[in-house]
């Protein structure tokens, strides 16, 4: 019951803000975007052109669940430096809910929609085959990733001005699922290093090796910030 509670209000205070608002919502509308694009579009390139997007599926994808992750990251990154101007985050650390409750709430309803939004992608879109566990595990990085870009966001942005700024700096993330394409070794190994990377190499090959990576990568950036994230708490 408390938590539809928490849901309602996090709804509330999206919908107050009209970029946020959008936001929610927007990789709804881009997977609708990128369905008619594969009905209309792609067969026509080919024929007019010679060039086989289907080619590149694999990528595309990628870009796509990545967009919608980093654009509800945005969404609760929003939300954290609202509140953190309110001074609720402050508030919020004295009650029993405690600083990781709060975290918690403010991360469950953006990586929840990110779940969804992700397993909607793939069974809408049907650009890539892929076994069932890899698309759920595919949905569970793409929440943490959702975490990883509010945070970020929260930390680099000292307001919601500049936070739209920063936002769009962080799409810089999303051209590491590209790297592969540029067979720039440095620029690869590079990628390494990024979360962005591995969702395309699990999409791509699906070894166990690109699934550990991907996991690894993903749970050491959550753990760095939100270690940061207590540790500002305390100064």
């Amino acid at each position: 019951m408390k938590q539809l509670i928490y849901f309602q209000n996090d709804l509330k205070q999206v919908f107050r803000d009209t970029i946020t608002g959008i936001l929610l919502f927007a990789p709804l509308l881009m997977i609708v975007f990128f369905k008619l694009l594969t009905i209309f579009l792609v067969p026509v390139l080919l024929q007019k052109t010679g060039f086989d997007l289907t080619l590149y599926y694999n990528y595309v994808f990628s870009v796509i669940l990545v967009l919608s992750s980093g654009m509800l990251g945005i969404v609760s990154g929003f939300q954290m430096i609202d509140d953190r101007d309110g001074h609720i985050t402050e508030l919020m650390s004295v009650t029993p809910l405690g600083r990781s409750g709060y975290l918690i709430n403010r991360m469950l309803l953006t990586g929840l929609l990110s779940f969804i939004y992700a397993i909607l992608a793939y069974r809408v879109l049907g650009l890539v085959e892929l076994k069932l566990l890899t698309v759920l595990f595919l949905a569970i990085m793409q929440s943490i990733y959702t975490g990883i870009i509010g945070l970020l966001l929260y930390f680099g942005a000292d307001d919601k001005v500049k936070g739209l700024t920063y936002a769009k700096a962080l799409n810089i993330l999303m051209l590491f699922v590209l790297t592969d394409l540029t067979e720039m070794r440095w620029l690869i190994i590079l990628s390494w290093f990024f979360p962005t990377y591995w969702i395309s190499q699990v999409i791509i090959s699906g070894h166990l090796t690109a699934l550990f990576f991907c996991f690894v990568v993903h749970l050491i950036w959550l753990i760095i910030l939100v270690t940061g994230y207590f540790r500002s708490a305390k100064n």
